[in-house]
């Protein structure tokens, strides 16, 4: 497992949402899914996203990606709130796996959407395989990979882009317990590693606390930020620190406060 540098301390945070609220139309009714969201990631941090099911945590990642507005609010990236679409990497919880290409031309699909010649995406995939765990695998097909194979291959696609702001949407939701363990050793060792900001939305507050220097609970819809917890158990982290002491008295502390909100996400009249 490695070690990770601190994140540094900027004037400027890498990814800085202000005030963002988000309302859809639906059966001519206007529903908020998001209100007045602030958020902060700085360079090189793990933040983490929990709260009730449909409280617009992946509305959220949709909107800092580009991929949708709000209906007020703004986003900035590494200073600039200038043509999101494009200038993070964002991995769901579905591989999205093309299953008539290969491990290695999955991964390198970004890159070919770039314009980056096939052969030089081949080669610096290749360079990443053994890294990823994927060393002998480069020329499989989806259907024979397992659940934490396929993510792997997922992830290495999304760091390939280099990007700076890697979005992760519960990527190990599908997976089973021991794996999704394993998996999230595997995620902090790269982490450590490549030094990226990362933002995980997750339902698993042991994940959260497990790999996050900061947690970010959000409030049944429509979501906003109810409080923000500091994760200051050491790193580098093994999964043996699950049943310690500290690490089970912050997962206390935040299902507390998640409990606070499952009253008012079952009242809630649209999931």
């Amino acid at each position: 497992m490695g070690y990770v540098v601190e994140p540094q301390t900027h004037t400027q945070p890498m990814l800085r949402v202000a005030g963002i609220s988000k309302d859809f139309v639906s059966g001519g009714q206007v529903l908020s899914v998001l209100n007045d969201v602030d958020f902060e990631a700085g360079r090189g941090e793990f933040v983490s996203i929990i709260g009730p099911s449909g409280c617009g945590k992946s509305t959220l990642l949709n909107i800092i990606a580009g991929l949708d507005d709000p209906s007020q609010g703004s986003v900035e990236i590494d200073g600039s709130g200038l043509h999101r679409l494009g200038r993070v990497a964002y991995m769901h919880q579905k591989d999205l796996l093309l299953p008539w290409r290969t491990v290695l031309d999955n991964a390198i699909l970004g890159l070919e959407v770039q314009g980056v010649p096939r052969s030089r995406a081949r080669e610096r995939a290749l360079a990443l395989t053994e890294r990823f765990g994927l060393k002998g695998f480069e020329h499989a097909y989806p259907f024979s990979l397992s659940g934490g194979m396929r993510q792997r291959v997922a992830f290495l696609r999304t760091i390939l882009s280099e990007r700076d702001v890697i979005l992760l949407d519960e990527p190990f939701g599908a997976l089973d317990a021991l794996t999704r363990g394993h998996m999230q050793e595997w995620l902090l060792d790269l982490w450590s590693s490549f030094g990226k900001t990362i933002v995980l939305v997750t339902h698993d507050v042991d994940e959260a606390v497990f790999v996050s220097d900061r947690i970010y609970v959000f409030t049944a819809r429509p979501g906003r930020v109810k409080t923000v917890v500091p994760v200051t158990l050491p790193r580098p982290r093994g999964y043996e620190m699950v049943t310690q002491a500290p690490f089970i008295a912050l997962k206390a502390e935040l299902l507390a406060s998640l409990r606070e909100e499952s009253v008012r996400a079952q009242d809630a009249p649209w999931q």
